[in-house]
């Protein structure tokens, strides 16, 4: 049995900041401090530890029981029902891929494969070339593929944490939103993720939880946070906007339950063995940036 590291950050956020201590506090109560350990900030962990919480810098050590790689783009499951016109194509393809929505008289969402790297509008009337300006860059030469998807309007967002196919838990999606206010009423949305507003909305709720167990049951990965909101508001209907690796630590937790969280971690350590390995640097003499781009000597995306 492995020791957990649990890695706190200095983020100042008051949201995020509250959302990792209240985590930690659950994970400690759940493993008990024979188990669990923080680890501040920069600080090396053991070799032999299992590590959750903030990630130290943007590559995982080989510590950490769930991958940061989640391709959800290529999931049948996010394909079967994020119910827009989607796709995903190579720098040479953007244009024609942007164009053909716009005959369609649809705008254009771009967004990078490449996790938090980039992603823009692309309004009928304009070109993906005005939405990537210097960017582009980052984006050739076996760089990062770009999702192209319809524009539209999703409101009534809910995140749902799956683990091994289970639901665990849920929020609404609303940015003032922390673990201190679970449980929500059943039923609560906010429009928009800036709202501040509670509608108490049953029937969405329902329809959205429907689409999260379709989807924990069809998706590749056994663990996902799933991203689901409303396209036609009230009375439209439910999709699946992105979905995250299930990493503990990385990902806002709303108003979702931590004590829930901390006890399905059990799953996530099932059969995972720690094989530390290098942090990938780029080589010596590579410029940290090109062109305004902080990423452009990453390993290229999947």
């Amino acid at each position: 049995m492995h020791h957990i590291g649990f890695r706190l950050s200095d983020n100042p956020d008051p949201e995020e900041r509250l959302e990792e201590a209240a985590l930690w506090k659950a994970m400690h109560d759940h493993y008990g401090p024979d188990r669990i350990s923080p680890l501040l900030s920069d600080a090396v962990a053991p070799g032999d530890w299992v590590l959750f919480g903030r990630q130290k810098g943007r590559f995982q050590t080989g510590q950490e029981p769930v991958s940061d790689d989640l391709p959800y783009w290529n999931d049948p499951a996010f394909l079967a029902h994020c119910g827009r016109d989607f796709s995903v194509v190579d720098y040479e393809g953007l244009s024609v891929a942007v164009e053909r929505l716009h005959e369609a008289g649809h705008g254009a969402f771009l967004k990078s494969t490449r996790l938090k790297h980039w992603k823009a509008e692309v309004p009928v009337g304009t070109s993906a070339w005005d939405a990537l300006g210097d960017m582009a860059y980052s984006f050739m030469d076996g760089g990062p593929h770009v999702m192209v998807q319809e524009a539209v309007e999703m409101t009534y967002e809910r995140r749902y944490f799956v683990i091994g196919r289970e639901v665990v838990t849920t929020s609404p999606v609303m940015n003032a939103l922390t673990p201190l206010a679970w449980p929500t009423p059943y039923g609560a949305s906010y429009r928009t993720p800036s709202s501040r507003a509670m509608e108490i909305l049953p029937s969405i709720r329902d329809q959205q939880d429907w689409l999260a167990e379709a989807v924990a049951a069809e998706m590749r990965p056994e663990h996902a946070v799933v991203d689901i909101a409303m396209v036609g508001g009230q009375d439209g209907h439910p999709v699946v906007i992105e979905m995250n690796p299930m990493v503990l630590g990385q990902a806002g937790l709303f108003a979702s339950s931590v004590q829930s969280l901390a006890a399905a971690s059990e799953v996530l350590l099932q059969g995972f063995v720690p094989n530390p390995r290098p942090a990938f640097t780029a080589a010596a003499d590579e410029e940290e940036f090109v062109d305004g781009d902080p990423y452009w000597a990453d390993p290229p995306s999947p």
